[in-house]
């Protein structure tokens, strides 16, 4: 074995540099990757939470206004129909962020809505479904711009 000449070294630090090159180039993907299905899966699930807020708010509205202006009372649905709306209540509740100003008035309005269903304020009440309807729209707009910029961006810092 004879001495090492200059075209060795120089060639061990090119598999050197490459090496370390290569690994680098995995650590960063590895964590592009964490941070993609990160955001993926926190718009995935704000998605779903839209919908599902949407489907609670309208059945909960839609169920209301039935009981109030269709005379279910004393009828063999009504303890069903009133049964799904306090539930809807209380899940809409609990979909809510209570730190936010739409949501603090879909809160105040959900626990308003319950007090408006007696025949002598079904003026108030209609008011009442139709300023959950147009707060619940403002909040899923919000929510819905949210959803863009993380898909645009892959930022989630809002949360």
């Amino acid at each position: 074995m004879g001495a090492l000449e200059p075209k060795d070294y120089i060639l061990g630090a090119g598999v050197i540099v490459t090496l370390m090159l290569g690994v680098w180039n995995m650590i960063a993907n590895v964590r592009a990757s964490r941070r993609t299905m990160f955001i993926n899966t926190v718009t995935s699930q704000r998605v779903k939470w839209i919908e599902q807020l949407r489907q609670d708010i309208s059945t909960f509205c839609g169920l209301t206004h039935t009981w109030c202006f269709s005379a279910l009372e004393g009828k063999p649905q009504a303890h069903e129909v009133l049964k799904e709306i306090d539930r809807l209540r209380h899940v809409i509740r609990l979909r809510l962020n209570p730190s936010g100003t739409h949501d603090q008035k879909i809160e105040s309005l959900i626990e308003q809505v319950p007090k408006l269903t007696h025949e002598t304020q079904r003026k108030e009440l209609l008011k009442a479904l139709e300023d959950l309807t147009l707060t619940t729209q403002l909040l899923l707009k919000e929510e819905w711009e949210k959803v863009k910029a993380e898909s645009k961006h892959g930022d989630v810092g809002g949360e």
